[in-house]
């Protein structure tokens, strides 16, 4: 089986530590069992992150294996995406088109307090794994769905991915530079964001459950996510009717907000309050820029961004990023060296020392990094689990404990 470690935390309740805090829990979701039925990224990540809060997940699996198993890249045969989302899982492969394995499924949706799938639109019903059916069942039940467009609406049933989403919401248009083609941010932007609001969404159910003693479906679409993530330009569209073009690292309501080439890298320095520019003035030894009437304030500034950006282009190159960073730091205006490469971010500082990525080893890939939690939380701990399992591999364990003896007829006694 694979491990896990992490480097030491300085917090009085380390993350990933084996042992809870005194008087802390074994993770605030101790006890929930989830049934796992995702695929992907969305559902798959979500329920990751359940299991790393201390939740019992069952990753259940269709024969062939879920997609994320064949997404590469690969070591060792190992499908490095699939081991990252479906981490510290169980496994449990079944085959719904046959009685035995739906009379399996449903004895542990009996048990279950979440039961998550990703299937399109009126798959669920078809295969009489739907939100009625299975509360019938099971009154405790929350049933959360993940999808791409939602269960109703003029895209519903359409498939949809990361690049998609990010199309369809404008993400392209807003990255690249004004005389270039339409570009995609690097990072997987929706894939790995809705993921939280689907955990949430769950969470909140959980909640609700506790407080009014009542079970409910929860959805979560990639589409969703990629509308509630364009707030800024949305609110921004909404005032002043305007569709900017795209501007590189610049901002287009805030300056300065934006990458500058010093002698020897790139940094990027925001300005988003007057203290600030006043404090990146001083920092840059350019004290007449701020009484300058040009930039008193910010919308001055961005009236005047393009004289202003000049300015403070030629004063960067002056220094190299690193020290400029410093003394813009020193005067608390925010601003970063741009890393070049993931390595700089294992090796951040900051990084290291909260344990912010996570090294476990897996009994054929052996060493893989992957992302820890973005919550921290000083009653209890998050258990890093193993990496992903090979399908069905722990079938005959859960039917024991479950005692479930699927019949011949297909009924589980």
């Amino acid at each position: 089986m694979a491990s896990s470690t992490t480097a030491p935390r300085t917090r009085s309740a380390p993350r990933g530590s084996e042992e809870p805090p005194a008087g802390g829990y074994a993770g605030p979701l101790d006890g929930v069992l989830v049934l796992d039925m995702t695929e992907g990224a969305q559902g798959p990540w979500a329920g990751a992150l359940l299991a790393d809060l201390g939740a019992r997940v069952i990753k259940v699996e269709r024969p062939g294996g879920e997609l994320m198993r064949h997404a590469g890249p690969y070591k060792a045969g190992q499908a490095l995406p699939n081991l990252g989302v479906n981490h510290g899982k169980e496994n449990l492969g079944l085959d719904l088109h046959t009685d035995e394995d739906r009379a399996i499924l449903l004895a542990l949706a009996a048990r279950a307090d979440i039961f998550m799938q990703s299937w399109r639109p009126g798959v669920a019903a078809r295969l009489g794994l739907d939100f009625p059916t299975l509360q019938k069942l099971n009154s405790n039940l929350i049933y959360a769905s993940a999808t791409g467009f939602g269960e109703d609406g003029a895209y519903a049933g359409k498939p949809c991915v990361d690049h998609i989403a990010q199309a369809m919401g404008g993400y392209f248009h807003t990255t690249g530079s004004a005389d270039g083609p339409p570009e995609a941010p690097r990072f997987i932007v929706i894939d790995f964001t809705s993921p939280l609001t689907f955990c949430l969404g769950i969470l909140l159910a959980l909640l609700a459950r506790q407080r009014f003693g009542s079970s409910q479906s929860v959805q979560c679409s990639q589409w969703a996510t990629t509308v509630a993530l364009g707030a800024v330009p949305f609110t921004e569209y909404a005032l002043t009717r305007t569709v900017h073009a795209p501007m590189g690292s610049a901002c287009s309501y805030l300056v300065p907000s934006q990458a500058f080439r010093c002698a020897d890298a790139f940094l990027v320095m925001e300005c988003p309050t007057e203290p600030t520019w006043q404090g990146a003035c001083q920092a840059l030894g350019l004290e007449d820029l701020a009484a300058d009437p040009r930039f008193a304030i910010n919308e001055l500034r961005v009236q005047n961004r393009a004289e202003l950006v000049d300015l403070l282009s030629a004063r960067f190159r002056a220094l190299r990023a690193r020290r400029w960073v410093a003394r813009l730091r020193a005067a608390g205006v925010p601003c970063a060296e741009i890393n070049w490469d993931i390595e700089d971010l294992y090796e951040d500082p900051d990084v290291v020392a909260n344990s912010l990525i996570v090294q476990r080893h897996h009994e054929t890939a052996g060493a893989v990094r992957t992302n820890a939690e973005p919550w921290w939380l000083s009653g209890g701990r998050v258990s890093y689990g193993h990496l992903a399992r090979e399908r069905d591999a722990d079938r005959e364990s859960l039917l024991a404990e479950f005692a479930i003896s699927p019949g011949a007829d297909g009924s589980s006694r």
